[in-house]
């Protein structure tokens, strides 16, 4: 057998997904790999593969962000997948392949880069590759079945569940009008402006980010506004998942201006009706706005034991990242964690 590195190339799509596939740290469909690394706006991203005989044996994916970094617009190189072939663990391949992709990063602009590694990926981050802890984010939630949470405290799985029928009747919630999003325009710019104050570092809040990430996936997302007379004052983005037995539902997005509290009161409730009756509970990584989270506590949320890990690496000489919590906003649509 003799290994080799290569960059992705079309004609080793089917190969590279049934790695996903076999693995299954992650699950991308055909149909989800063009989406995510052909058609994002902030370009194509860095694909390498590692292949045996033919065979696509390993991978270590990053894709670029338009971000917000310090108050500046950059582009972001972020890792998003890796996988290697349980046959060839041990042996260096993902290490190798994200080193020649964090060269690749750099030389395409990239400052730095973070991410959110599972447990396999993170002492080889951090061990080998050089990148260093920054402030785990907490994972907020609100159940919705006083059965789930008990299923969840003893262990036992609970049904699949998912979100209820799609509604598109405009709704009164806390004197703004809620209603579905079909396509998102140059409200939402304004809108992703406004709440940037309350941000820090952060992928960029604009229309075509989220007609891609959202309304263009081929996963299921609902996408709604609040409005305050015309005046968009709010959006939220709303998914499903099924993990460790718990059906969920997960706000993928949250935005609205750092001061608007009733703007994040009503998308959270028009959230949880979207997935009440199917899902055990809801969760987000809450804003760090106070006011947003004084919001989410009245609406029922409260913190978790649950941290996702987030590390980071400067890519370029004198690059310093910033390691303090408030910092940093991500939503769990950002990396597609569930």
């Amino acid at each position: 057998m003799s290994l080799e590195t290569v960059r992705y190339t079309p004609e080793r799509r089917a190969s590279l997904v049934a790695l996903l596939a076999r693995v299954g740290t992650t699950q991308l469909t055909d149909d989800e790999f063009a989406w995510w690394f052909d058609r994002n706006p902030a370009g194509e991203g860095i694909v390498s593969l590692a292949v045996d005989g033919g065979e696509v044996i390993g991978v270590a994916a990053m894709s670029f962000f338009k971000t917000r970094l310090d108050g500046v617009e950059t582009r972001l190189a972020i890792p998003v997948n890796v996988a290697t072939d349980a046959r060839y663990r041990g042996r260096g391949v993902f290490s190798t392949l994200q080193q020649e992709n964090e060269e690749a990063a750099a030389a395409s602009g990239s400052p730095l880069t973070v991410t959110f590694p599972n447990a396999r990926s993170y002492p080889i981050f951090i061990r080998r590759l050089g990148w260093i802890d920054l402030p785990r984010l907490r994972l907020w939630a609100r159940p919705l079945r006083v059965s789930g949470v008990v299923r969840y405290a003893l262990r036992r799985p609970g049904e699949r569940g998912g979100m209820r029928a799609r509604d598109r009747v405009p709704r009164a919630l806390h004197g703004l009008e809620v209603r579905p999003i079909e396509r998102f325009g140059d409200e939402l710019d304004a809108l992703g402006i406004r709440a940037a104050v309350g941000y820090g570092s952060h992928f960029s809040r604009d229309a075509e980010y989220f007609n891609w990430r959202y309304l263009d996936s081929p996963r299921d997302y609902r996408c709604f506004g609040a409005y305050r007379g015309d005046e968009l004052v709010g959006v939220a983005v709303v998914g499903h998942t099924f993990k460790h037995g718990v059906s969920a539902g997960f706000l993928a997005d949250l935005v609205a201006a750092p001061e608007d509290a009733v703007a994040v009161r009503a998308l959270v409730s028009h959230a949880a009706d979207e997935v009440r009756g199917g899902c055990d509970a809801l969760v987000l990584l809450p804003p760090r706005s106070r006011t947003h989270r004084r919001a989410l506590a009245r609406a029922g949320f409260a913190p978790t034991s649950k941290k996702l890990r987030f590390i980071g690496k400067p890519l370029h000489d004198g690059v310093r990242i910033d390691e303090r919590a408030e910092a940093w906003h991500f939503t769990l649509g950002d990396f597609d964690f569930f």
